[in-house]
């Protein structure tokens, strides 16, 4: 009897422990605690990979990453979600590297990913500590069924810079610009 009433008491409690599974569709608002935003239909691996295209004569390379990340800075529910991290490089036509972040370890990524919309196009955010916190975001999606093409369309925030920024004053065209606005990617 004594081993009956203790696995009612165990079966209970992880029943009750459960962890709820969202689709990655969900929007973070009043998540249950530990709840679990996951790949469910398996979209994020067509993106995984290394991403190359050329615009306004640089090169820009761009490597995502799908990681299960355990967000508890969002809300007051921490909870789990299958996400995109990118890291990137930009070279001019000459060979010579203006921006790489690519042997960064992967928890500094400075592109994250957010959900993925319905349309199936992925949203990410850009923050990046090394250029004053210059903040945007990032939406990608396929151009075809091949999944072969990546259209990548970035914009920045504007922001407010204080003395400290080594770009502060500067005018716009001065001011570093590391990710195109739009440009097709093509998979290495």
């Amino acid at each position: 009897m004594k081993k009956l009433f203790l696995f009612i008491l165990l079966g209970g409690t992880f029943f009750c422990n459960a962890q709820e599974v969202l689709p990655l569709t969900s929007m973070n608002n009043e998540l249950p605690l530990n709840a679990y935003i996951k790949d469910i239909d398996n979209q994020l691996p067509a993106f995984e990979g290394k991403w190359e295209g050329i615009s306004n004569n640089k090169t820009f390379t761009i490597v995502f990453k799908k990681v299960k990340y355990y967000d508890t800075l969002a809300q007051k529910n921490p909870y789990y979600k299958d996400m995109l991290w990118g890291k990137f490089q930009v070279k001019d036509l000459n060979g010579k590297t203006l921006f790489d972040n690519l042997s960064l370890e992967d928890n500094y990524s400075k592109i994250q990913g957010m959900r993925i919309h319905p349309s199936g196009k992925y949203e990410l955010i850009y923050i990046d500590p090394d250029l004053c916190n210059k903040v945007g975001l990032i939406m990608i999606g396929f151009t075809d069924s091949s999944k072969k093409e990546l259209k990548f369309k970035y914009k920045d925030y504007p922001q407010s810079l204080d003395s400290s920024c080594f770009y502060y004053g500067k005018p716009i065209d001065q001011q570093p610009d590391p990710l195109p606005k739009e440009i097709i990617l093509t998979k290495q």
